[in-house]
């Protein structure tokens, strides 16, 4: 915890020393009418509509919502094993949730003010070029640890329903069945040159997560997993462990939620293609989507989060389903669900962290096409590898968290480099 902590700290104060300082030859003017906006979606390749703001909401909601919400519940657990931690949980939730809001406007605000349609464009408009890796970095390395999530995964789900379906034990092991995935799925898939064909799996794993949140919150409600309930006595029966709750907090588990939530709130990233790609772009209408896009986020954290620290307390594990019992009927097709999504959705993240990878070495278009499957080959073993070893998904989505501090700061930074400007 202390190092994840220092680790966060000595990020984000790299981040202040990089930020850019006002100065007059980086000063920028940006207007609230979106000329800027328009100027940069021509310059990006045309200024026609392409996304409504409930449809972009929609998007950055879903954009947001991924595999970091499934591990909130032993993120609230780590701050009190009380009935009544996720009051206070939730009040942190949203107020990171605002935070992350105004910072991913923040990004918005300066691809507008510079002119360019990138996030590393707006970087390096207002730091240098130089500069430009670091954004690339951070960008490639969030990707790449969203694929380790996405493999942790794989391994609980899929070992899981194996064994509910008597698969052989061989198959049933964890590194056996997720090297056997990663080659004859994972691999396959994340070779693939266009990846228009995955775009609707992104859909499967939004209907995942949210079947997955409504079971959640009716297993919270009818105390299946309390007192005399069926599902408590089928979690005594398997020997997993049961519903636990205490008092008091602790505040190295507070620092774990909050690390928890600084990586889940992160899709800023994406934030110029959200401006881009929005219909009529003004700094209002942007501002609608960012805000309604995190409030939604926000109330899926909080539910989760809620609902799964009062239906198993201190029981609950880093993947919130690997706590529910195994003949849970619901909760199998949530993880069935999950499971086959993330494997499907999995090529668009890491299709980020190779391109990001390439980008970095200098890679010219040749070599690109030379070290394609080879650099493929040894990521996804990577991944593949860190999802065998590393088996709660809650360790994962806090460590990770120092890059996300970075974000935020670097979104603050940029701010500071340009002058609003009302017209």
């Amino acid at each position: 915890m202390r190092r994840a902590v220092l680790l966060a700290f000595l990020a984000s104060q790299a981040a202040a020393r990089l930020a850019p300082q006002p100065s007059a030859a980086r000063t920028v003017a940006l207007r609230a009418d979106g000329s800027n906006f328009k100027q940069a979606a021509v310059a990006r390749g045309g200024a026609s509509a392409k996304s409504s703001v409930p449809a972009s909401t929609l998007n950055l909601a879903k954009n947001i919502v991924g595999s970091g919400v499934l591990a909130l519940p032993a993120g609230v657990a780590a701050y009190s094993s009380a009935r009544g931690a996720s009051a206070p949980a939730c009040l942190l939730i949203a107020a990171l949730g605002a935070v992350s809001a105004y910072c991913f406007a923040l990004v918005g605000r300066a691809c507008a003010a510079t002119g360019t349609s990138t996030y590393r464009g707006a970087w390096e408009k207002t730091v240098g070029p130089g500069t430009g890796g670091l954004i690339t970095g951070i960008c490639s390395f969030k990707t790449l640890v969203g694929c380790v999530s996405y493999c942790i995964i794989i391994g609980d789900t899929g070992t899981a329903l194996a064994k509910k379906l008597g698969a052989p034990a061989l198959l049933a092991r964890r590194d056996v069945l997720l090297s056997t995935v990663g080659a004859a799925v994972l691999f396959p898939l994340s070779m693939l040159r266009d990846l228009k064909s995955l775009a609707p799996t992104s859909m499967l794993g939004l209907a995942g997560m949210l079947y997955t949140a409504l079971v959640v919150v009716l297993r919270g409600l009818d105390g299946s997993y309390a007192g005399d309930g069926k599902m408590l006595a089928a979690l005594v029966a398997e020997g997993k462990p049961t519903p636990a709750f205490g008092t008091g907090s602790s505040p190295g588990g507070a620092l774990l939620l909050v690390s928890m939530l600084a990586t889940s709130f992160i899709a800023h990233y994406n934030a110029a293609n959200f401006y881009v790609e929005l219909e009529n772009p003004t700094l209002a209408r942007y501002g609608t989507v960012a805000g309604a896009g995190f409030s939604i986020a926000v109330a899926f954290f909080c539910a989760v989060a809620t609902f799964g620290h009062r239906t198993f307390g201190s029981a609950a594990q880093g993947f919130i389903l690997n706590s529910f019992a195994d003949a849970d009927a619901l909760a199998n097709v949530a993880k069935s669900l999950v499971g086959v999504a993330v494997a499907f959705t999995y090529p668009l993240l890491f299709k980020g962290a190779r391109d990001g990878l390439f980008e970095l070495l200098g890679s010219s278009d040749d070599d690109k096409e030379n070290m394609r499957t080879p650099v493929t080959a040894a990521l996804v073993a990577v991944t593949v590898l860190a999802g065998v070893t590393i088996r709660d998904l809650g360790f994962v989505v806090a460590r990770v968290s120092s890059a996300s501090f970075v974000s935020f700061a670097l979104s603050a930074g940029r701010a500071r480099s340009f002058t609003p400007v009302r017209s």
